[in-house]
């Protein structure tokens, strides 16, 4: 486990360094003509369109929302469809797992959440990405080890086609 006192704020500017990157990507990717199709007053607000924004969001919470139900019931299936093949996981303790490895831990038993709660979620979308900050509570027994607890988590992710899917998840212990 992460015990340090900087582990969390290494981990926010960690998450500002991805944030921008992804942005600036985004950013170079969208062609220049996409810009001069928003109007100014979408502009001044900061938000191509409120009403598309919130549907976005709408979509990416139903997603989080089925991958925690998921999660809670042990149930490895949505996560088959909820995870990119490249997915990646960093544990708050520092550990990477893959998209195979979570979903393998789950069927074994390895890995059981006891309980899982949503503390607090917020949703931001950049196109075709999205990144979810969350503060959750957990129960986690891994290999007979406690190691859930009140977690920092970023979750990225990226629309294919019609779907959403995660693909990555960095987590960090909350200060006390």
């Amino acid at each position: 486990m992460i015990n340090e006192p900087n582990s969390c704020d290494k981990f926010l500017k960690l998450n500002l360094i991805i944030c921008i990157f992804i942005s600036t990507a985004i950013f170079l990717i969208i062609p220049s003509n996409a810009y001069t199709q928003i109007s100014s007053h979408h502009i001044s607000r900061g938000v191509f369109a409120d009403k598309t924004n919130k549907e976005v969001e709408r979509q990416i919470i139903a997603v989080d929302d089925r991958r925690l139900n998921a999660l809670r019931q042990g149930n490895p299936e949505p996560l088959r469809q909820i995870y990119a093949d490249d997915y990646t996981l960093v544990t708050p303790s520092g550990e990477i797992h893959s998209k195979n490895d979570q979903i393998n831990d789950l069927i074994s038993g390895r890995v059981h959440f006891d309980k899982l709660e949503l503390l607090e979620r917020k949703v931001r979308v950049y196109g075709d990405v999205a990144i979810v900050l969350s503060r959750e509570n957990s129960g986690i027994l891994q290999a007979g080890q406690s190691v859930g607890g009140d977690t920092y988590l970023t979750r990225t992710y990226k629309k294919v086609g019609t779907t959403w899917h995660v693909i990555s998840t960095h987590g960090c212990f909350v200060k006390k």
